[in-house]
């Protein structure tokens, strides 16, 4: 269920958070309507600790999950309070090229509501994101 694996992001096995993140990640993929079920259940903030402290996979996953919950516009909000942009703008910058483009489809949604976009530039996020935009990396974005 979407509270376990809510439990398991909490827990204190670190590969056990990874596994739960990508878990989440794989529902939000599979049905949009999972969304508001698995925000309310509490998943933001471990998964924004995830980001913060978690394994390389957790930190990945983590991204994969919040970039998909980031379609919701209500979503965006509660992402912008936990403190994950700075976080996601970090795995713009060091992340490998699926934690990348999960980070920037992040940063696409959030940017979607007019008031989160000065907080994608207070985040530091623009330089990278420009940077993805390089014509050496043009064969990255399909």
């Amino acid at each position: 269920s979407i509270q376990t694996l809510v439990a398991r992001l909490r827990g204190p096995d670190r590969a056990d958070q990874a596994s739960a993140a990508a878990a989440l990640a794989e529902q939000a993929g599979a049905d949009t309507g999972l969304h508001a079920l698995i925000v309310d259940a509490g998943a933001l903030p471990p998964l924004v600790a995830l980001l913060r402290t978690g394994t390389d996979d957790g930190k990945s996953n983590a991204t994969l999950t919040i970039s998909r919950l980031a379609q919701d516009a209500p979503t965006r909000t509660l992402i912008v309070k936990e403190g994950a942009l700075t976080l996601l703008a970090k795995m713009l910058r060091t992340g490998n090229e699926d934690d990348k483009m999960n980070a920037t489809r992040a940063m696409l949604w959030i940017a979607h509501d007019e008031p989160h976009r000065a907080r994608i530039l207070d985040a530091d996020a623009l330089p990278s994101l420009i940077a993805l935009l390089s014509p050496s990396r043009a064969s990255d974005l399909g």
